[in-house]
């Protein structure tokens, strides 16, 4: 067995807490396993983040768990950069590194090694039976595993999200003011601009068991937990299981406030009579209300179905918002300024916008040539500024309406 220090850099909003909700996952099953652990956390996007103190951090880890080790990342698009110096740095002979994430699980094959040379283990897909495979010499089969220079598969994971160990039961995610919560992986639509697109395809179960959630509910409510941020892509995609977490929910004494994605398309009478008695804001991606631009990144919109749902949910003083993407397909600054001018006049309570960002694995990501696509590369997290139909200019007044829905918000 090989002891195993996970680094979590991660990028937060002001509303989450601390650990990234991957790693404490991947933690929760290496910790059931028996498996000696250490977890490294820091935050990219704090203005005192620092990558010499992550290192000496990391290397302290690595001195406390003992040689050979697995050193694990999770490797984004905001710390992809971050995750290459590191690796550097630790290389040495008992220590393994193993990386996983969107930007592994999303890069083609055969191509690993030349991005990301001091790896010796590649995770497609759901990184916990990995990791417990990896320390345990455990079967690997359906792992999604890749050992560095030999034959790249492709293969994804393909684990029962119903074996997985609670990471808020088992106490590798602390309990704080703040948390993020999953009840299910995946998403059954593919907007060509989302990695939610494919994860969870594979999965015999894509949803997590209904008594794991009560327990952890329960636990939410007796700690005070102030706000859950849920990160399913769509909360409500089965709308019977979304009433009945909610339900759970109240009959748990819950109080904090829960933010849950949302699809207005998906919001059925039943589903909002269950809302209440509990704080809720809801949280609509519609990213655009122009037909030639929905309908080039494969997400068209109800627009009749979305401006009565909004009707609906002004009647009952449901609190809700609506999030635009500027740079899309087809898109101008004068079309985005439509989509902008639409939620203005139905008065939803918070409009925001954010520039359109190309990830690896999308369908947008391999299309940017077509597009035109121009990416500032100059922040941890690029964005398009321009494509063959807007410019940079257009770009800088997009976003100039952007700062002033935030202020707005």
């Amino acid at each position: 067995m090989k002891p195993v220090v996970l680094v979590s850099l991660d990028w937060r909003r002001p509303q989450d807490g601390r650990t990234g909700l991957g790693i404490a996952s991947i933690a929760a099953a290496l910790q059931a396993a028996g498996v000696p652990l250490k977890i490294v956390d820091a935050q990219v996007n704090s203005t005192s983040f620092s990558l010499e103190l992550v290192q000496r951090q990391l290397e302290e880890a690595i001195c406390e768990v003992g040689q050979p080790c697995l050193v694990g990342f999770g490797v984004y698009v905001w710390n992809d950069d971050e995750v290459l110096q590191l690796t550097h740095q630790i290389k040495r002979p008992g220590v393994d590194v193993v990386l996983g994430g969107p930007q592994i699980s999303y890069m083609k094959c055969g191509a690993l090694e030349a991005a990301y040379p001091q790896a010796d283990v590649f995770v497609r897909g759901q990184g916990e039976m990995a990791m417990v495979a990896l320390a345990t010499g455990g079967p690997t089969v359906s792992c999604g595993i890749h050992m560095a220079d030999t034959p790249d598969l492709g293969g994804k994971a393909d684990h029962d999200l119903l074996v997985l160990p609670s990471p808020w039961l088992s106490g590798t995610a602390p309990l704080q003011r703040n948390i993020r919560w999953e009840t299910q992986r995946g998403c059954p639509f593919k907007c060509s601009f989302c990695q939610h697109r494919e994860p969870g395809v594979r999965l015999i179960n894509q949803t997590f068991h209904q008594d794991r959630l009560d327990r952890e509910l329960a636990l939410f409510a007796a700690h005070g937990v102030e706000r859950i941020s849920v990160l399913d892509p769509i909360f409500h995609a089965n709308p019977q299981r979304a009433i009945d977490i909610l339900e759970q929910a109240k009959t748990a004494g819950l109080t904090a406030h829960l933010a849950l994605q949302c699809r207005f398309e998906m919001c059925t009478s039943a589903f909002l009579d269950a809302l209440d008695g509990l704080s809720v804001t809801l949280e609509f991606g519609l990213q655009t209300t122009i037909e030639a631009e929905y309908r080039a990144i494969g997400r068209p919109n109800r627009m009749d179905v979305v401006e009565q749902t909004i009707r609906d949910l002004q009647a009952r003083s449901l609190d809700f918002e609506v999030s635009l993407i500027y740079g899309l397909p087809n898109q101008t600054y004068d079309s985005f300024q439509q989509s902008v001018d639409w939620c203005l006049q139905q008065q939803i309570p918070r409009v925001r916008a954010w520039p359109l960002m190309l990830l690896r694995g999308t369908p947008l990501y391999e299309e940017r040539e077509l597009h035109g696509f121009v990416e500032r590369g100059d922040q941890h997290i690029p964005i398009v500024i321009a494509s063959n139909i807007f410019t940079e200019s257009d770009h800088a007044r997009m976003e100039h309406i952007a700062r002033m829905l935030e202020r707005r918000s």
